[in-house]
């Protein structure tokens, strides 16, 4: 069980930092220039966000029920 947590608060701390850069750096740059440093538009930019805030979210709910069991 302790293992399977680990890996799964590891992959969280991933993907926060992925939110973060995206945040921070793709985001804004796809606003001012009309893409990212990666070529992406605002608008794959922000599927990009949603689709990882909802990882986040299903990681967080997953560990939640981890830890009631």
């Amino acid at each position: 069980m302790f293992d399977n947590d680990d890996a799964l608060i590891a992959q969280l701390g991933q993907l926060r930092d992925r939110e973060q850069q995206l945040t921070d750096n793709d985001y804004m740059t796809a606003y001012y220039k009309g893409y990212s440093s990666s070529g992406a538009t605002l608008a794959e930019v922000q599927d990009e966000m949603d689709e990882v805030q909802q990882q986040i979210r299903d990681l967080e709910r997953q560990l939640g029920e981890d830890d009631l069991n």
